[in-house]
């Protein structure tokens, strides 16, 4: 059986590690603060569980610096501030500068920070604000966060039906931002569906163009295998690859680690393709390229 790997290499802004510019980015300065400062590192998180598992080979996590989501387990007096890639709300912020803390660096990721400007500015123009993205993305607290503190609600719209539960009339400014991982097709759909409800729109595409030029490498693997394994544990871009691939292949598995792999998911098949979300390190798809190799030996 052969197997073939996703190839990011020729894909444009896309970092050698096969990480995410934001991940990748993140994972440098956690590990800069660490060689810097030693121990009492904290990075604030809004998904605590996920900072370190790309850096796991290189013990990121093991030694020096935790993450959190509850800012009172942080002590001013012994520990200093970090926050993580997912940014994180204004009320968070406010709080840290109100426990004295001290703020070493700011990993948010790039692309989460040109949406919170897009917000801003949306908001600024007196915009009403709508936010397309699932109902369950973790981003959304903290987009929520910056409308409350000017007085605004996030209408959230996940598919083109719920476009008429916004409680705006036709006349009322809207303004648009999508979440970074949102599925391309449907917010084109979705766009329609304001467009023709509402006479004054304005739209700031703020999807991670990262993220999304990793589709085209899926459907292009999907098409030359008789299975693929999309390799990843995030909601946004791991669900946005399974639906590529299963678009173009009928055998398609999703793992979050290794000893997710099984042997009847390759039996009788000639070729098997695997390929690394955007929070998946290279190291952690080769591993589960001889993982395969060595079930179907």
């Amino acid at each position: 059986m052969e197997v073939i790997k996703g190839d990011y290499s020729q894909t444009k802004g896309i970092p050698r590690s096969g990480l995410c510019v934001g991940v990748h980015r993140a994972g440098a300065i956690h590990q800069k603060m660490v060689r810097k400062h030693g121990d009492g590192l904290v990075v604030w998180s809004l998904r605590p569980d996920l900072d370190f598992i790309a850096f796991e080979k290189d013990g990121l996590g093991v030694q020096g610096i935790r993450s959190t989501n509850d800012m009172d387990s942080i002590l001013p007096e012994s520990e200093r501030l970090i926050y993580g890639v997912r940014g994180a709300p204004p009320q968070i912020r406010k709080k840290a500068q109100e426990m004295g803390l001290e703020l070493l660096a700011d990993a948010t990721c790039p692309f989460v920070t040109q949406q919170e400007e897009a917000e801003l500015e949306l908001l600024e123009q007196g915009c009403h604000l709508v936010l397309l993205s699932s109902k369950t993305h973790h981003g959304i607290s903290r987009l929520r966060g910056i409308a409350k503190e000017r007085g605004r609600e996030v209408y959230i719209v996940e598919k083109e039906e719920e476009v008429d539960h916004i409680r705006l009339t036709r006349y009322e400014p809207i303004g648009v931002i999508v979440q970074t991982t949102f599925w391309i097709d449907t917010y084109k759909k979705i766009t329609v569906r304001i467009l023709d409800r509402f006479a004054n729109v304005r739209i700031r595409n703020t999807a991670c163009i990262d993220s999304l030029q990793r589709l085209p490498e899926v459907e292009k693997l999907a098409k030359q295998v008789d299975a693929i394994v999309i390799f990843g544990w995030t909601e946004g871009m791991t669900n946005r690859m399974l639906e590529v691939a299963r678009a173009f292949n009928p055998n398609v598995y999703k793992i979050e680690k290794v000893d997710d792999l099984r042997l009847e998911w390759f039996r009788g098949k000639e070729k098997v393709g695997i390929i690394g979300a955007n929070e998946t390190p290279d190291w952690m798809v080769d591993e589960a390229i001889e993982r395969i190799k060595s079930m179907s030996a």
